[in-house]
């Protein structure tokens, strides 16, 4: 018979296995990251008509404020703010407020028909391998995240909580300016 001492105990195998798993986690996280944000990323646009680029979109260029938008289709409070998102495109041209919008969504017909559906007039990228959503941890929808022309994420956490054109403005004006 064996005695309780050599046999593990339930707790100790689970906090063992926790552990183990909480550290194996933790490197997976980090997977690629170290000089991934010094390399500008560029995903590839989906909806091409108009003005609209057909081919990658850097998401954080040199030399302009960016806002970016990480959304969904399905996603009710990413609908609410596209009239917010298409008033500051036309507030704003594209050299002094650089918009890019990201879904990981892989249907492009699905994501052109939400793109038209709700006139988007700035650029709609998917990012199927979460390229972007992994490099900046927006893992919830909508997320938006605002940077300075250097490229300095200024909005903190999931970012900018924000769906007015006014509350959203009050963000962007000042950046604007100090260009």
């Amino acid at each position: 018979m064996t005695t309780p001492q050599t046999q593990p105990n339930r707790r100790s195998v689970l906090a063992t296995l926790g552990t183990t798993l909480a550290l194996g986690s933790a490197g997976c996280s980090g997977r690629g990251q170290t000089g991934q944000n010094d390399e500008k990323l560029a995903l590839p646009s989906v909806v091409t008509t108009g003005e609209l680029p057909d081919d990658d979109v850097v998401l954080v260029p040199d030399d302009t404020v960016t806002l970016l938008n990480f959304f969904a289709t399905w996603c009710k409070p990413c609908v609410d703010e596209m009239p917010a998102f298409r008033r500051l495109r036309s507030e704003y041209d594209p050299e002094t407020l650089h918009m890019v919008s990201i879904t990981p969504e892989v249907d492009e017909e699905l994501i052109t028909a939400f793109w038209e559906e709700h006139d988007g007039t700035w650029p709609v990228v998917n990012d199927p391998a979460l390229k972007a959503t992994d490099r900046w941890n927006a893992n919830s929808y909508p997320t938006n995240l605002l940077f300075t022309q250097d490229g300095t994420q200024v909005s903190d956490g999931h970012g900018i909580r924000a769906r007015e054109f006014e509350t959203l403005n009050a963000k962007i004006e000042p950046l604007v300016e100090d260009q």
